[in-house]
């Protein structure tokens, strides 16, 4: 336990990548299908990724991200967008009916909960909702990346309407998370943090 301890613990944002560094479709995949054992609310699955490797494009990126280096010189840069119209009842059932965790009658009974549930919180199909769902997708994609022994560093501070525009995705697509990953050449900042006390009330 505590040597996976440690490797959670280990996680920096790192801003300096070797630009000569390659990562494969293959690997990216990999990546990807392990960070989508994330949990998202009711199992709808809202993430969109597009990743691009592609130095010319990145430099385009760099532009649109307050000239921030690491966009060009990552070996990808992920870009993390939440679907609110993946929030769809029909493809929930039909989804959970597919892959045989749960039968029509079962999903039918358990749709029709959701839906109820969403009539009382709207904003879990929003861009609320996304943020969450989304963020968790984000957290277990940035481990894995570290698992194939790469580095990342999450970043909002960029114009992603421009970049939307750019890479021609669908105008619904919420922008969540621009995600430059690729390997360290210089370590990223130690963390300090909050003591436990400091955020944290224990009630017995």
């Amino acid at each position: 336990m505590n040597d996976y301890l440690h490797f959670l613990d280990g996680r920096r944002s790192v801003r300096q990548f070797d630009a000569k560094e390659e990562m494969s479709n293959a690997v990216i995949r990999e990546m990807l299908a392990h960070a989508s054992y994330a949990p998202s609310g009711n199992n709808f699955q809202p993430w969109r990724v597009v990743v691009v490797k592609n130095k010319a494009k990145q430099k385009e990126l760099k532009q649109l991200s307050a000239h921030q280096p690491q966009v060009e010189t990552a070996s990808a840069v992920f870009l993390l967008f939440g679907d609110k119209e993946a929030y769809d009842l029909d493809w929930w059932q039909a989804f959970h009916v597919e892959k045989g965790l749960a039968t029509r009658a079962e999903a039918a009974v358990r749709s029709e909960r959701i839906g109820q549930y969403f009539a009382l919180h709207p904003e879990d199909k929003e861009i609320e909702g996304l943020r969450l769902d989304v963020g968790l997708f984000a957290m277990n994609l940035m481990q894995a990346v570290r698992a194939f022994g790469y580095d990342s560093v999450p970043m909002r501070g960029v114009n992603f309407d421009a970049i939307k525009t750019y890479i021609d995705v669908p105008n619904g697509w919420e922008p969540i998370l621009m995600l430059p990953v690729g390997k360290a050449v210089q370590a990223g900042h130690p963390h300090v943090r909050k003591s436990v006390e400091e955020f944290t009330e224990i009630i017995e």
